[in-house]
């Protein structure tokens, strides 16, 4: 039986996987597993995930670990996935069994516990992740700027936040061009729109909080799903992963002078003095006189307005920048679509039409009840889909915002429209998205056998 795949007791973002552990439901006995998602701050578990996973057989043949319910208050109460049919995956006998008192329900909890304890979790974890413990991301108590904003205006503010104007559309049905599009024998694309939550004032890290993943062709990314938009992979994709780099100096007599304040700021003024001289022999080289003639030309320059290169004019020498490439930041990845729809009939120029406003609904701005706030765009979750699953040679993507949408209604130059419907002959649509965040190294994963691209 396979072991959890890290010490809960250490901190930061933790995941480990139960051992099998079977349930008999009605007249049978099925193999489930769990796997824990885990918040770790000071060595106590301040939010936590449990999905419950079971093994069946694929359309190719092969095992298929699919995820059959969420929970994020410790196994306490499930929220069952749903398939590409929109319909949960547990059937109903084992939707009864996963509630409290049922066999399913009680073995979860069992799994989840006998894990977080061969994995290294302490009874207080042990008893936090019973609990869900998520409430501690918003312990005012453990932060002091939270424990100011006076709690009524804080609620006003977030049910304001939660509710839109009237007329705003929550719910998208699934579309797709061509109608004949089969996504579980074709390969395509998949934009799924999303109600965007926002990451929150929290400092401890978020393990995957926008990363996607697919299973069955259906996204997973803990996000309040709307609908889908499933289109053939056009032509000219690509990707371009950005780190900033950026060219720095520090000349020698600074890079000595901040060795110096180091040295004081840690050890005191005999550290700083012995820096001083450590640091003065190597500028002279063990004589001074060099140094000397170059403060002196350095002083002029300062003197002139440090426009006048005494150094060059009198020496044919130039401070050393002691120049060096240093990472400044990580970058947000772009990326651009072009897709041609050219509709063959009445039916599918409507499904045309809906593919398009869906998109321009989706990424225009929301109003709430009032005048006070305007609400984010719903974003979206974007997959190659090849076989119902993620595309292992193409690569993925995080969460998402469009931030541009361009429609050509002409595209081959000339105005054309169909007798009957008046669908356009064509149209071509240009899509602009951007990740929310930045790629991290964890999010690649750390296993030897590379199954996929990756990001």
């Amino acid at each position: 039986m396979p072991s959890p795949t890290y010490s809960l007791a250490s901190d930061g973002a933790k995941d480990y996987t139960s051992d099998p552990f079977p349930v008999k439901i009605g007249n049978t006995t099925t193999k489930y597993t769990l796997k824990t998602d885990a918040n770790v701050s000071n060595k106590n578990i301040i939010a936590s995930k449990l999905s419950l996973q079971d093994t069946a057989i694929g359309r190719s043949g092969k095992p298929d670990t699919r995820v059959l319910a969420e929970s994020t208050d410790g196994g306490n109460t499930w929220i069952p996935t749903k398939g590409a049919d929109g319909k949960p995956i547990l059937s109903a006998e084992q939707q009864k069994a996963l509630k409290p008192g049922g066999p399913l329900y009680t073995s979860s909890k069992q799994a989840a516990q006998a894990s977080a304890k061969k994995g290294g979790a302490t009874p207080e974890q042990q008893k936090q992740l019973d609990k869900g413990n998520n409430a501690a991301l918003t312990d005012t108590k453990k932060d002091p700027d939270a424990a100011k904003v006076d709690k009524a205006q804080e609620d006003a503010i977030k049910k304001e936040s939660e509710t839109f104007l009237g007329g705003t559309r929550e719910e998208y049905s699934d579309a797709k061009y061509p109608l004949n599009l089969k996504a579980e024998k074709q390969d395509c694309i998949k934009f799924t729109i999303i109600k965007y939550k926002p990451s929150g004032l929290s400092t401890a890290q978020k393990s995957n909080g926008r990363v996607v993943t697919v299973e069955n062709n259906r996204p997973i990314v803990g996000k309040e799903f709307l609908g889908t938009i499933t289109l053939p992979i056009p032509g000219g994709i690509s990707d371009q992963n950005v780190a900033n780099w950026t060219p720095d100096s520090l000349d020698t007599l600074m890079k000595g002078g901040a060795d110096v304040v180091s040295k004081f700021i840690g050890g005191g003024a005999d550290a700083a003095g012995a820096a001083a001289k450590s640091d003065l022999g190597g500028i002279t080289g063990g004589g001074g006189g060099s140094l000397e003639s170059y403060v002196t030309a350095k002083a002029t320059e300062g003197a002139l307005g440090g426009s006048a290169n005494v150094l060059g004019r009198q020496f044919g020498a130039v401070s050393n920048p002691n120049m060096e490439l240093l990472f400044s930041g990580p970058a947000l990845r772009s990326f651009s679509f072009t897709f041609k729809m050219s509709p063959r009939e009445e039916k599918e120029a409507k499904e045309v039409r809906k593919i398009i406003r869906y998109f321009k609904q989706a990424m225009s701005v929301k109003r709430s009840q009032s005048t006070l706030l305007l609400k984010s765009p719903f974003t979206f979750a974007i997959s190659y889909i090849s076989g119902n699953k993620q595309h292992p040679y193409l690569n993925k993507f995080k969460e998402c915002a469009l931030t541009n949408c361009n429609v050509n209604y002409t595209p081959y130059g000339t105005y054309m429209t169909y007798a009957g419907e008046p669908s356009m002959v064509a149209y071509e649509l240009q899509l602009q998205f951007q990740e929310l965040e930045p790629l991290f190294d964890d999010e690649y994963g750390a296993e030897k056998d590379i199954t996929n691209i990756g990001f």
